[in-house]
């Protein structure tokens, strides 16, 4: 059996990149090809993914028609339940995650080709804690992968695991399952030029945000197995996709750009005391009712002009799909994790990915009485969520937590704003 297989993975709404890909598409599809989209199409990094609650993403899929999609994180864990709940409702596709229980999401199915047939399931990353928060349940993936092998592998020709589980996940995927023929990956946005053959087992993975666009030549005959990866700025935008594009995303923005309410203006500057950095850790000391809120000022991208306030402005100065979380530690470890982000190394410190989509930390701002700490007394600390996951902070990734969901960052500066038109008490939300 021969096989065609085109492949793209976390556009995370980078849409400039989409019109190039649909140009590809036209180009070196075939009747008989597979093409997959691996999760993390939409990113609500981008006004129009906001504005449509995600909407966006799915027409344009369904403008690809793909064989089948899976999940990722940005849709699974920063989509509130309903949001999630409605996105695929319209797709003209099958969304493929057998860990996790959800209406939209599909078993492991078998697509039937002139040539053969061949077995497909999907699989996402499973941040238990978050998933159970938004009320899904998320299973393991690896024993879901055992189910689907057992159910599919004797009935098809070739047996694909459509993964956002990231590449060393993958990695192990292949180590216990040879009777895979091909992973196509994604999630670590890893660009495997050739693919990487592990235990017989072909993995690819397509870079992030429009880099590339994969392929994948199988040969069951031979045992042939290869992957290539072509960049896609070298291709032309097909000019259908664009316009259908560009009309929906000005219809998203002008509704964003309703305004909620009106300011006098609020400074911010990543290196030294701001008011509206200020705003933010005060308002999350009072939403999550906790001693003490600490959040950088690089987590807003700049200052919020004197007048109307809308939630485009709100999404443009702080874009992150950042949730508060509030942690409990000691007075001895806060003062240590005071004494860690008060320097100008953290301020200057640059993170890709858990959610950031900012340049720098910046100057931390505190909301709360961080004088006179008892080492021994436990104090709880709101921080954003991007502090608890491990890389930054190991040592809070074990504290005692809890994460406030759906609500990011800029949902209680909406909640906070759209009330008074200048500093005002926030009516404490119970969670």
């Amino acid at each position: 059996m021969k096989l065609h297989v085109i492949h793209y993975n976390d556009l995370h709404s980078h849409f400039d990149m989409w019109p190039r890909y649909m140009s590809f598409m036209k180009e070196h599809r075939t009747y008989d090809s597979l093409v997959f989209d691996l999760g993390d199409h939409a990113d609500r990094v981008a006004p129009a993914t906001e504005a449509t609650q995600g909407k966006i993403n799915t027409h344009l899929l369904n403008e690809l028609s793909p064989t089948a999609v899976t999940i990722g994180n940005n849709e699974g864990i920063t989509f509130p339940h309903d949001w999630l709940a409605e996105l695929y409702s319209d797709a003209t596709f099958p969304v493929l995650v057998s860990n996790l229980s959800a209406p939209f999401a599909k078993a492991g199915m078998i697509q039937e080709l002139p040539t053969g047939k061949v077995g497909i399931f999907g699989l996402t990353a499973p941040y238990y804690e978050l998933y159970e928060l938004l009320g899904w349940s998320i299973e393991n993936p690896f024993e879901a992968a055992a189910r689907e092998i057992e159910a599919l592998r004797d009935q098809v020709d070739v047996l694909i695991c459509l993964s956002h589980l990231g590449f060393y996940q993958d990695e192990d995927l292949a180590e216990r399952f040879p009777e895979l023929d091909l992973i196509i990956g994604s999630h670590t946005h890893h660009v495997l030029d050739d693919g990487v053959v592990r235990n017989g087992v072909l993995i690819a993975q397509a870079g992030k945000h429009g880099q590339y666009a994969g392929e994948i030549y199988l040969n069951t005959d031979t045992g042939e197995k290869e992957a290539v990866l072509h960049p896609l700025e070298s291709y032309p935008e097909d000019e259908a996709t664009a316009v259908l594009l560009d009309k929906e995303q000005y219809l998203a923005e002008r509704q964003m750009k309703q305004p909620i309410g009106r300011t006098s203006g609020l400074a911010n500057d990543w290196f030294n005391p701001s008011p509206f950095t200020q705003l933010l850790a005060d308002t999350m000391r009072d939403w999550c009712q906790a001693d003490l809120a600490c959040v950088p000022a690089g987590m807003l991208l700049g200052s919020l002009s004197p007048g109307p306030v809308s939630s485009y402005d709100l999404h443009r100065l702080c874009p992150h799909p950042i949730n508060p979380c509030k942690v409990t530690m000691t007075g001895k470890e806060l003062k240590q994790f005071i004494a860690e982000v008060d320097t100008n190394r953290f301020e200057q410190l640059k993170v890709r990915g858990l959610g950031f989509r900012g340049k720098l930390m910046g100057k931390m701002h505190y909301a709360g009485n961080r004088q006179h700490l008892d080492d021994a007394k436990h104090y709880t600390v709101v921080l954003p969520d991007m502090f608890t996951f491990g890389p930054l902070f190991p040592e809070i990734k074990e504290m005692p937590k809890e994460y406030f969901m759906p609500e990011l960052l800029r949902d209680l500066l909406f909640d906070r704003l759209s009330e008074k038109s200048e500093f005002g008490e926030l009516p404490i939300r119970k969670h």
